[in-house]
């Protein structure tokens, strides 16, 4: 039997949507990432019928036994019908006066779920088809940046207790005088007396009396997840191996160690990755479980942050982190190849955060991420994010105009959603006419956004400001665009490149509002705006590829290992295959896609990537891409081959 296929990306604000069915008639739906449909209530017929006014993207009742909700009302009651053809909703309970009142009804399912209830026009007591899903989401971003994780043990060698909570030791604010640093993820730290040298020699056995102390610790912490994260474990996994054996056996369900991780070594970010890990796999497995619930039967994808997909059963929840953006760098792409342009600077901008990401040619990678105050040891698509997308909120702080970072989510939305929400720069763009409600697929209220901003213009006035409105709304669109401008900068010009040799690729919900301005003050001349704007992320996902990247560190001069090079890649990609083979891809279609090498001059810290294509041209490819950053180039110093490891991912292509 033929499958539907499905595309999701779950952003902060809305989910994005594709579907294909059997016959390959395609359908696209936006959803608040609420998992809700919102309406109006024109007029009470009864005390159990309404006529109302909503956008639907089914033509078939399916919402029986969904739950509405009346907006600023704890009135609630489940629906009977609700006939597309009239817009008559009938309720199994009564409201009161509630003629007028903008309501919203859901299935109370995970977004994912209620969105593919929507595609398929399968009611809650109907089994859904055949479905492929392909699925982004931020689930764990929000959850590590809103600090709504699982209570977490961080375990590691004795000694180290408090290795994250000295960190590196960077001041986040130079110049500010009272410092308060960012407690770490974890609810208790626990040491173990362990270790082993930098050799891979073992030091201090781990021994049995160690352990089941350790375990007595824990569970009487009642702990939801365990981090293990000890010293060059990336050597030798044998202690990291040892324990998290023995925790299983003891009945702790969430572990996460270093060594399966990351093969990095510095302790400092392996360990703040592992802790990561372990906050995030409890919210993201049972978020994952529940799609699946909800979804029998349905082969689930996710996408991960290096833009390409893992089965849901193999995927680690810090892979996951920036999954939604890396989807719109690859729908990007593959709209680039489609125009028959290469060179793109790609500018997604939604609902809460604005993504930016260089391609040339092909996708940039980076493998040390940060999502809030948290670095993540995680092959990802090089994207710069600033929070300034159309939920950012706009406010007067006494002294000047703020845009962002605050957001007003996908609840209670910007002002003129009617839910009460704040002023932002989708509100400024409805107000100046860049938007146009009836485009909308929610109820929209200009009047709500009007006041909203007539009570900043009156904040502002008291402090003496002497604003009007008009001003104020350009000023908005001015602060946005600085802000804007300057994130395409760091990922252009900061890295060796003019933004007028590309071509600005604009998407996203809010995209296009704000493309020209961009273009004109960052010199660019030509504008690329899809078909699937609102919508790439999800059409990205759709055509990402099964991926995987395997990585060996190399901690020698260059000159040294340069003739064992293509073994060693060799190597890796024979362990890559394997792992994918165990997961079922036949080995006849595993093919190469990149080879990566990251060097570094021998002192330094930082690395430069290089796509190898023979040993013999790896130093001049380095040297090029060196002066291009730097402008210069350093003759006398040894050549390492760092990074300090080797990357080489693999693809499997259907």
């Amino acid at each position: 039997m033929s499958r539907w296929k499905i595309w999701m990306d779950t952003g902060g604000t809305f989910t994005d949507c594709i579907a294909i069915d059997p016959s390959q008639k395609i359908s696209r739906l936006k959803v608040l990432s609420s998992g809700v449909l919102r309406g109006k209530i024109l007029q009470q017929l009864s005390q159990n019928s309404f006529l109302v006014e909503m956008s639907l993207p089914t033509d078939k009742d399916i919402f029986k036994g969904f739950e509405l909700r009346l907006l600023n009302s704890k009135q609630k009651v489940v629906v009977r019908s609700l006939d597309p053809a009239t817009m008559i909703l009938s309720t199994q309970g009564s409201l009161r006066n509630a003629a007028g009142s903008s309501f919203e009804i859901s299935s109370n399912e995970e977004v994912p779920v209620f969105a593919a209830r929507l595609l398929t026009q399968t009611g809650i007591t109907e089994s859904f088809p055949p479905i492929e899903i392909k699925l982004g989401s931020t689930r764990g971003t929000n959850a590590l940046l809103e600090r709504k994780g699982a209570r977490t043990a961080f375990v590691t060698t004795e000694g180290f207790k408090d290795l994250l909570v000295i960190g590196t030791q960077q001041r986040p604010d130079l110049f500010a005088l009272h410092v308060e640093k960012e407690k770490p993820l974890y609810s208790l730290a626990v040491e173990i007396k362990e270790r082993i040298g930098a050799d891979g020699q073992v030091i201090t056995k781990l021994s049995k009396q160690a352990i089941n102390q350790l375990i007595r610790v824990l569970k009487k912490s009642k702990v939801d997840s365990i981090a293990i994260a000890f010293l060059n474990s990336y050597v030798n996994p044998a202690h990291e191996l040892l324990l998290e054996k023995k925790l299983k056996k003891a009945g702790f369900q969430s572990i996460s160690t270093s060594n399966r991780l990351s093969g990095q070594l510095k302790i400092v970010p392996r360990a703040e990755t592992t802790v990561a890990n372990a906050y995030l796999a409890p919210i993201i497995h049972s978020y994952v479980n529940n799609i699946q619930r909800g979804l029998t039967h349905a082969q689930l994808k996710i996408m991960t942050s290096a833009g390409s997909l893992s089965n849901a059963d193999r995927f680690y929840p810090k892979d996951s982190l920036l999954s939604g953006p890396a989807g719109g760098v690859v729908g990007a792409a593959t709209v680039g190849r489609l125009s028959n342009i290469n060179k793109l600077i790609t500018f997604d901008m939604g609902g809460t955060s604005t993504d930016v990401s260089l391609y040339n040619n092909r996708l940039d990678y980076r493998f040390e991420s940060k999502v809030g105050e948290t670095k993540i040891l995680s092959p990802s698509v090089a994207i710069e994010t600033i929070a300034a997308g159309g939920g950012s909120i706009c406010d007067f702080d006494g002294y000047k105009l703020t845009v962002g970072p605050h957001s007003a989510g996908a609840y209670p939305g910007p002002a003129c959603y009617g839910a009460g929400g704040p002023l932002t720069i989708t509100d400024v763009n409805l107000l100046v006419g860049r938007l146009h409600p009836e485009f909308f697929a929610i109820p929209i209220y200009p009047e709500k956004a009007k006041e909203a901003l007539d009570r900043l213009v009156k904040k502002m006035n008291a402090s003496q400001k002497n604003a009007n409105s008009k001003d104020t709304l350009e000023a908005l669109i001015q602060i946005a665009n600085e802000k804007m401008a300057e994130t395409i900068k760091r990922v252009s010009v900061q890295q060796g490149h003019s933004p007028s040799d590309f071509t600005l690729l604009c998407f996203g919900g809010a995209g296009g509002q704000h493309a020209c301005a961009l273009a004109s003050m960052l010199g660019m001349s030509r504008i690329l705006i899809p078909y699937e704007a609102g919508l790439l992320s999800a059409y990205g996902i759709g055509h990402a590829k099964v991926e995987r990247f395997e990585e060996l560190l190399v901690l020698k001069p260059l000159d040294k290992i340069l003739t064992q090079l293509p073994k060693m890649l060799n190597a890796i990609f024979s362990n890559g295959s394997k792992k994918l083979a165990a997961e079922g891809y036949t080995s006849s279609r595993i093919k190469k896609s990149k080879q990566l090498i990251f060097l570094r001059f021998a002192g330094q810290e930082s690395t430069l990537e290089i796509e190898f294509d023979k040993p013999e041209s790896i130093k001049r490819l380095f040297q090029k891409k060196y002066k291009s950053i730097y402008g210069h180039w350093v003759s006398n110093r040894l050549l390492k081959g760092a990074g300090n490891f080797l990357l080489m991912p693999i693809i499997m292509r259907f």
